[in-house]
């Protein structure tokens, strides 16, 4: 799992200085009441599946939950035939759902209209342990599922938890913790998931992280892993605030006193012991991490400059943190994923980064007493698309970087859809021939030229049947920019993804995928398409 801020000791970085706060202790009961409240407005109980997965403090072996609170350790056994494991719980027929939670440390997902698809595996000793799913990896098998999750770690001296979107965001939702008094963090503003989707939709640099039809938001972080996103991004501003502290001092305020550092040697050297710190890379700006690790004593003063970078005020307050949210993510260069989900949320309160509860802006909640906690899937926004078609994303047209689903197609000529069997299930293009084609309107590569195709296919033709996959733009009959050739995969439904170079292409084009054979019969399915740097 991504690092998060709570900590399975009972200590949270304390908001305002960002400092290791001691929680006091207190007897939490040994199994809390979670209750799913079903307010989408779109999805019914019957399309929404739950899943509790996580860590046992007190064994440390893998565990999921059943609905009456029974930790199961993992095992290979769960795996089915597919080769997954079926861990869902699903919701009541009606109204809402209650389940129990023992004390454990993990995640509580969601997932709609198809189920995750967890997978068991063994280390070299034996040890089992459970791949959770990766909706920033276009192969991962639950890549195509709508999910999200929230985590906690609910133990001795209460409930700690938070609705995270650090790694990506998909489903609206909000927590209620009740005990020694009541908190509610995480519910966005009206129209909340259609503003977020706009708002990244709006940025060209960004906008790259949506995926699908509007699917799922990915963080920069993964964007960048999986070549969504410049992993030089931050580079320019970071430069700025090395050569601004060369000669000016900067001051980051913690629990344990005030540490002063300059640049020097090409390092933020601090006094009082505090380590230096290298020159953070985009990657560990977005990540909080690498360069900036919040491992050891210096933790606090790595919280602080985490932060710092990704709401863009290290460069010009020399005095850190700052409190005033008013001057967050003001410069052109900046988390402008955390800035857009800060706006759509009722409290402006978001999980945008490791380090987002500096100065306690975080969607994050605890309670040393804990009586219930309550998830509730929020309204979606009546312009949403879902999970399935819909209509183009605001600001700009649909990202040439998502996974375009090749059924949701503007036009087409020739083809039909059929249930698909590969993972994701959903619908895939089928019996296509020499001749056919498809379009897809508006596709935005942006200003950094994408040079790579890659098409998810599958084929049952015959010996000596095959043919070329190509891609055209503006028009079916415009001279091909790139293409592959594909023969029999092992059947109709054996898929495989296939890629191609492409000449460079930027801009908003319409996109044709067209299909050339020198025989007539069929010769591929088509699943889905993405471009790449």
């Amino acid at each position: 799992m991504v690092r998060r801020r709570v900590l399975l000791g009972g200590a949270v970085v304390a908001a305002g200085t960002g400092l290791l706060a001691l929680a006091s202790r207190a007897n939490a009961a040994t199994s809390l009441p979670l209750t799913i409240v079903n307010h989408t407005y779109r999805y019914a109980n019957n399309a929404i599946f739950l899943y509790i997965v996580g860590t046992d403090l007190a064994s440390g072996q893998q565990v999921y939950v059943t609905r009456d609170g029974t930790r199961v350790p993992v095992s290979a056994s769960l795996n089915g035939p597919d080769g997954f494991a079926d861990l869902s719980i699903p919701l009541a027929a009606n109204g809402d759902t209650t389940v129990y939670l023992p004390w454990m440390s993990g995640r509580v997902y969601i997932s709609i209209n198809q189920k995750i698809r967890f997978k068991v595996v063994t280390d070299g000793n034996g040890r089992a342990a459970l791949q959770h799913p990766a909706g920033w990896v276009s192969v991962d098998p639950s890549y195509n599922v709508m999910h999200d999750f929230m985590e906690f770690t609910f133990k001795d001296d209460g409930m700690y938890c938070n609705v995270t979107m650090v790694d990506m965001f998909s489903i609206p939702m909000s927590l209620t913790l009740n005990g020694q008094r009541g908190q509610t963090t995480g519910t966005l503003v009206a129209n909340g998931r259609d503003n977020i989707f706009a708002g990244i939709a709006a940025n060209p640099d960004f906008r790259p992280l949506i995926v699908g039809n509007n699917l799922r938001v990915v963080a920069p972080g993964h964007g960048i892993d999986a070549g969504m996103f410049s992993s030089t991004y931050f580079d320019p501003y970071v430069n700025d605030v090395w050569n601004r502290y060369a000669s000016t001092d900067l001051r980051v305020h913690v629990d344990s006193g005030t540490y002063t550092g300059r640049v020097s040697g090409g390092q933020l050297v601090f006094n009082n012991g505090v380590r230096a710190f290298a020159r953070p890379s985009t990657r560990d700006v977005f990540y909080c991490d690498g360069a900036l690790n919040a491992g050891g004593s210096s933790g606090p003063v790595a919280a602080v400059l985490g932060a710092a970078f990704n709401r863009s005020t290290l460069r010009d307050y020399p005095d850190q943190p700052t409190t005033d949210a008013g001057t967050f993510y003001r410069t052109p260069v900046s988390n402008h994923y955390a800035r857009v989900l800060h706006e759509n949320t009722q409290d402006h309160k978001a999980y945008g980064f490791a380090f987002d509860d500096v100065v306690s802006l975080a969607s994050y909640v605890e309670d040393h007493a804990p009586t219930s906690l309550t998830l509730r899937l929020t309204p979606f926004g009546a312009g949403d698309p879902g999970p399935g078609p819909g209509p183009t994303p605001p600001g700009g047209g649909l990202s040439a970087y998502s996974t375009i689903q090749a059924e949701n197609y503007s036009a087409q000529s020739g083809i039909q859809t059929e249930p698909c069997q590969d993972s994701g299930g959903g619908s895939d293009v089928g019996y296509i021939t020499n001749g056919d084609w498809l379009q897809y309107n508006q596709v935005d590569f942006g200003s950094s030229a994408a040079t790579r195709f890659q098409a998810r296919v599958a084929s049952g033709a015959g010996g000596g049947v095959s043919g070329l996959v190509e891609v055209r733009l503006d028009s079916p009959s415009s001279t091909p920019i790139g293409s592959f050739a594909i023969a029999n995969t092992g059947g109709w439904q054996s898929w495989r993804t296939v890629p191609a170079d492409i000449a460079g292409v930027t801009g908003l084009h319409t996109v044709y995928i067209t299909f050339t054979s020198g025989q007539p019969a069929d010769f591929v399915n088509l699943n889905w398409f993405t471009f790449g740097h």
